[in-house]
């Protein structure tokens, strides 16, 4: 499981950074309540200092926070499935079928 949170671990510090370089921002225009989509910029950023009420979108920057965790677990499964420690404990390859090893031998009537 070590190899699999490590991975999952990776893979979503990336993808913050990527999606914190990359946030949606957005500005309530004057006139109407609704806001209206402006650009991308970093979370820190002030290259939208100066138009009033421009503000990083939550709701989208939430969104993208799911689909960054989403996407680190569904990396982080094969990792870890295909990983050197899964093999030694044999999780997924064991060479003898479910059936031989849940069945008894009929022969001498112990468990292979």
């Amino acid at each position: 499981m070590k190899t699999f949170y490590g991975v999952m671990i990776f893979c979503f510090l990336l993808g913050m950074a990527i999606v914190s370089f990359h946030a949606p921002w957005t500005a309530s225009l004057s006139g109407s309540g609704a806001p209206s989509p402006i650009g991308y910029a970093p979370i820190w950023s002030n290259t939208f200092g100066n138009i009033p009420g421009a503000h990083v979108e939550r709701g989208a920057l939430g969104i993208l926070t799911t689909i960054v965790a989403f996407f680190s677990i569904v990396v982080a499964g094969p990792a870890y499935f295909f990983s050197k420690n899964a093999q030694e404990k044999k999780i997924w390859s064991s060479g003898v079928g479910v059936s031989q090893r849940c069945s008894r031998d009929w022969r001498s009537g112990v468990k292979p």
